[in-house]
């Protein structure tokens, strides 16, 4: 009992485990696309390609949020007349659409990406997105139309360097492959098994889409070494779905030639690898193969039996398509509320913004009104600080100035007493000048006598004794005459005296 309550609950926790890591995964990569929607200014196309990496991550999980985050994209660099990566973003739009079947919005979307590609001649998204639009007209089944894009593609291959023109042959062999124009188709197909460097995928579909092409004109043997050739490359990629559909055409080709053994061999494996990858549509064909083949022998029970299996999986294909159906309008309905909710969250966001702006002009108001009150209250503060300064240093000017007046008071009682003596030394001078005058005058006359003794008085007795000398050195004997040396005395005498008096005259000056 505890043994089937484990392998009942192991799953389900397996499950919900799976689901909550599934759901954690994609909730990041939400998280990021948002944060980038808010941060990147999105101002090359690089910046637009990671973001598109990053929705196609998350298209493998939730395939409406990938569609929506590169709206949301869209609609940001529209309103902000940014036209960096606009032509990819509507691209990738596209290609969402067709994975979704959503044809019609694809081809909008292509439309619209390829005649910006045009205007920034980038020629090989001009080729691709030719490609695409071909492709998507492909699966409406309008024909016409999708031969008009996948040869203008091939077309323009011509101005493109280092791009391969496989897959563009490909479409077009197996397009005039569903037209029945199957020598167009051979023509297309060949061009590729003629090229050197090919891929495997496309050699494997090339080989497939031949052997079908011959099998409807009836070539069944090259039929049969095409259809065995793509095997070969299915194999070595290890693509089920290609080995269910060249089995099944090497059926119905063993079928033509009545090989009922090797077809039914054919058939049985191919139904057991598209029960294995389910795949609904191969297996609906294998049982189309087999009712044919068992009309043919004639064998009522299996035929019965293979009927009512392809009836069962018609049904389950009808109701598979009306859930793509579904899921496709569910996927519009679903991009159309998360848009409404965009808008909702734009216009509360847009009201909130108001608000805010709103409150944000008050408060910037009420700064600038603060800031102005501060300025001011600062500005009264240094001019009190100021004149608190000027009044105290008039205060010590004042001080000072009393200072200087009771020296200048000094200075003047001072200048007074100086004033009065020199009035009192003005009085005498008059005076003094007179007494000083005759002094000078006394004095000159000093002066005067002292010359006439000086070139009188003084001379005589010295020009006597000079005299007298010349007379002596004249003697012959030597001997000194009585007489000159009474005279010699005399001059002598009178020059003492006259010295004397001089010297009396001198201490009287002196006196004076």
């Amino acid at each position: 009992m505890n043994s089937q309550w484990f392998k009942i609950i192991l799953p389900l926790t397996l499950c919900t485990f799976f689901y909550s890591a599934f759901a954690i995964q994609s909730d990041s990569i939400q998280s990021i696309l948002d944060d980038q929607l808010l941060a990147t200014e999105f101002n090359s196309e690089e910046s637009v390609l990671e973001y598109l990496d990053l929705t196609t991550k998350l298209y493998s999980r939730s395939p409406t949020d990938a569609l929506y985050y590169v709206t949301l994209l869209e609609n940001k660099l529209d309103s902000e007349e940014n036209k960096n990566g606009k032509a990819y973003i509507l691209s990738k739009k596209g290609t969402y659409y067709w994975l979704q079947g959503i044809y019609d919005a694809a081809l909008t979307a292509y439309f619209e990406s390829l005649k910006l590609f045009e205007e920034f001649d980038n020629k090989i998204e001009v080729v691709k997105t030719l490609n695409n639009i071909g492709e998507t007209y492909k699966k409406q089944k309008d024909y016409v139309q999708s031969a008009r894009f996948i040869k203008s593609a091939l077309a323009k291959l011509d101005e493109v360097e280092d791009f391969s023109p496989e897959l563009i042959l490909v479409n077009l062999g197996q397009l005039f492959m569903l037209q029945e124009n199957y020598d167009s188709a051979n023509y297309y197909l060949d061009q590729i098994l003629q090229k050197d460097s090919v891929s495997e995928q496309s050699k494997g579909f090339t080989t497939l889409y031949k052997g079908i092409t011959y099998r409807k004109i009836g070539r069944n043997d090259s039929a049969k070494f095409f259809l065995h050739q793509s095997l070969i490359y299915w194999s070595e990629i290890n693509y089920a779905r290609g080995f269910v559909e060249s089995k099944i055409e090497l059926a119905q080709v063993d079928i033509k030639q009545g090989n009922y053994s090797m077809a039914k061999q054919y058939l049985k494996d191919a139904e057991t690898l598209a029960l294995k990858i389910n795949s609904l549509d191969l297996l609906l064909k294998a049982f189309q193969a087999k009712i044919d083949l068992f009309t043919i022998q004639g064998s009522k029970d299996s035929l019965v039996y293979y009927f009512n299996k392809y009836l069962k999986i018609q049904d389950s294909i009808f109701s598979s398509e009306s859930r793509a159906e579904i899921n496709k309008l569910s996927i519009q309905y679903g991009l159309a509320q998360k848009e409404k909710e965009s808008y909702k969250i734009a216009l509360e966001k847009s009201q909130l913004a108001n608000k805010i702006e709103n409150r944000t002009q008050f408060l910037i108001l009420l700064i600038a009104a603060l800031i102005i009150s501060i300025v001011l209250i600062i500005y009264l503060r240094n001019k009190s600080t100021q004149l608190k300064s000027a009044h105290y240093k008039l205060k010590q000017q004042k001080e000072e100035i009393e200072q200087k007046q009771k020296k200048i008071s000094s200075k003047s009682l001072e200048l007074a007493k100086l004033n009065k003596e020199l009035h009192n030394l003005n009085n005498n001078l008059e005076q003094r000048v007179m007494e000083r005058t005759q002094k000078l005058n006394e004095r000159n006359r000093q002066i005067a006598e002292f010359t006439y003794y000086n070139s009188h008085k003084l001379r005589a007795p010295v020009a006597n004794v000079l005299g007298l000398i010349n007379v002596i050195e004249l003697t012959k004997d030597g001997e000194i005459d009585p007489i000159v040396l009474n005279h010699l005395k005399t001059s002598a005498m009178e020059l003492d005296k006259v010295i004397f008096n001089l010297k009396n005259l001198l201490n009287l000056d002196e006196e004076n």
